[in-house]
């Protein structure tokens, strides 16, 4: 991808970190993938980086949300089961995977878009003035 090279500052490269995997809380705690995200993105709205990484982690789950009932739908059609456990698969891989890419570039000092679901700090900022 042609994206800009985003830096976050030094002071705010582990609350980046555990902002990625905060999506993954919901693993171990029910909605946790969900509450965590919101809770750091409401106490860290005057960061705009921190900000747009906790609005992907809640993105993420949403999406992988959705798409897990979907599959639930779709399995129920007996043809479509091996393509559902599939999807499951691969939806599983990336909802592991992507938090923790996403974790260890914050640690690296560079900022990371999940595929389809990432927001850019400008975009946040531009949907969420901080004034």
């Amino acid at each position: 991808m042609n994206e800009p090279h985003i830096a976050i500052a030094p002071e705010d490269r582990t609350l980046a970190a555990l902002t990625h995997l905060s999506g993954l809380s919901g693993y171990i705690v029910p909605l946790g993938g969900i509450l965590v995200p919101i809770l750091i993105w409401m106490t860290k709205k005057d960061s705009p980086i921190i900000a747009s990484i906790a609005k992907q982690a809640i993105l993420l789950n949403l999406v992988v949300f959705l798409l897990v009932c979907t599959g639930v739908v779709l399995f129920f059609t007996v043809i479509l089961i091996p393509a559902v456990v599939l999807a499951w698969v691969v939806l599983g891989l990336a909802a592991v995977a992507l938090p923790i890419i996403g974790a260890l570039r914050a640690n690296e000092g560079r900022y990371y878009r999940y595929p389809v679901v990432g927001v850019t700090p400008d975009q946040v900022s531009a949907t969420h003035p901080l004034t």
